[in-house]
């Protein structure tokens, strides 16, 4: 009876929780946001349920998940390109896991699909978010909280206490970054957020502090990727946001300077603070990124690759042993690629759906962006997030809480286009009533 009513009461909350996360989109935000939060301060904590190893961020992506579905089913007669892309990859999605299990088990295939629920997330349920400005601001003021914690956690990092990577279970001392490279990709993130909103909101804070903070944070953090993220960023205001690139250069400048004058008051002894020799070595370093390429080039170039492969990738849970080239050993690690894991698993044509995915709002708001401005925070600035989120995934996976943004700036593209058809149709009227993003 216990074990009945126990059960009982899991459903009900269960689809309590998927009710909610299929109502409000910025819900589902803000309770990925708030997991992953919780795992790059503490570490993550898995529970194990049988073999499968869940946490509570697996659980939250597997709630947006199913609210995805049915956000996605209410609307099988809409057809459009993002869902015809969505629907496309779902299948590949579920043939590649089909045929995991069938050859590989059930605990292998799921472990390994895991890490391919951002995506699914995106293209289900970011994706449906609505394109109003309320929704959109209410999206963007949850992922700036975010962001702001996030540098909270970095400086009680760095004043020793074990939050941030010192927490994390795998932590083994080598790697001296306080945060994780998601991490600071999703604070780079906020600071163009932070940027485009100041352009908005008039507060001391909001204008000066904000976009400092967070370029500080992520120039800090000493991910080279993230520092390409940056000038990728900044390069792209250039050609789709004059005013914004007029604003952003002298704040990099001075946060690079600032985050210099820190590197050479701490020198090579101050525990809590980047180092000269830390800093000397992100800069030189190459080692990482020889590896990543030797182990796309093994994987890219398998022998074993057939067209059926090439076309629709391998069954979840295939693994990824090669041959280190240099120690002659079994390597098992991921190629450290979102491309390239999307290609072995789903094929060229499921790598095809996801990059069209998120190249088609790029083009879409770089084409439109001034005829919308102003919009809550810019227009042009979700551009130049999809830019630099792509940019991510040339050397590491794009993880769910960069997926959501993708998603979203593929929810303001579709209301884009929306709305231009809604002029078209009701002619001049400069915001008609039901045009989905003159909210403002």
């Amino acid at each position: 009876m216990d074990m009945s009513l126990a059960t009982l009461t899991a459903l009900l909350l269960s689809a309590l929780f998927v009710g909610v996360l299929t109502w409000r989109v910025e819900a589902g935000l803000a309770c990925l946001l708030g997991v992953k939060l919780f795992e790059f301060t503490f570490g993550l904590n898995a529970t194990v349920i049988g073999r499968l190893h869940l946490s509570a961020t697996d659980i939250v992506l597997m709630g947006l998940l199913v609210a995805g579905a049915i956000r996605f089913v209410r609307h099988l007669g809409t057809v459009n390109a993002p869902r015809l892309m969505a629907a496309g990859y779902v299948v590949l999605f579920a043939w590649s896991f089909a045929r995991g299990v069938s050859a590989n088990g059930v605990l292998a295939a799921a472990n390994e699909a895991r890490g391919f629920v951002g995506p699914l997330a995106a293209l289900l349920y970011f994706a449906g978010a609505a394109a109003d400005e309320a929704s959109m601001g209410r999206a963007v003021r949850i992922y700036l909280a975010f962001g702001a914690v996030l540098c909270v956690v970095l400086v009680l990092a760095t004043l020793g206490f074990p939050v941030g990577t010192a927490a994390s279970a795998h932590f083994t001392g080598d790697d001296t970054r306080l945060l994780p490279s998601n991490a600071a990709a999703a604070i780079a993130v906020c600071g163009f957020l932070a940027l485009a909103r100041a352009t908005y909101v008039s507060s001391r804070i909001s204008s000066l502090g904000l976009p400092w903070i967070f370029f500080i944070a992520a120039i800090d953090l000493r991910h080279r990727t993230v520092w390409m993220m940056l000038l990728a960023g900044i390069v792209a205001l250039l050609f789709v946001d004059r005013p914004l690139f007029r604003r952003i250069v002298p704040i990099a400048l001075l946060g690079s300077a600032v985050v210099a004058g820190l590197v050479l008051l701490a020198g090579d002894k101050e525990p809590g603070i980047a180092s000269r020799g830390e800093f000397a070595q992100a800069l030189s370093n190459a080692e990482t990124w020889q590896w990543r390429v030797d182990s796309w080039q093994d994987f890219l170039f398998d022998a074993d690759q057939t067209p059926q492969t090439i076309l629709f990738g391998r069954p979840m849970g295939s693994g990824w042993g090669r041959i280190d080239p240099e120690s002659h050993l079994l390597d098992s690690a991921p190629p450290h690629s979102e491309y390239v894991t999307e290609y072995l698993r789903v094929g060229l044509l499921g790598l095809v759906a996801l990059v069209t995915f998120a190249l088609r709002p790029l083009a879409i708001i770089t084409r439109n962006s001034a005829a919308f401005d102003p919009f809550y925070p810019s227009t042009s600035i979700w551009a130049v997030i999809v830019l630099v989120t792509l940019v991510y995934g040339i050397p590491y996976s794009i993880e769910p809480e960069l997926y959501a943004v993708l998603g979203f700036a593929s929810a303001l593209a579709d209301g884009m286009n929306e709305t231009q058809a809604t002029f078209v149709q009701l002619g001049p009227d400069p915001c008609p009533a039901t045009a989905p993003l003159c909210a403002h």
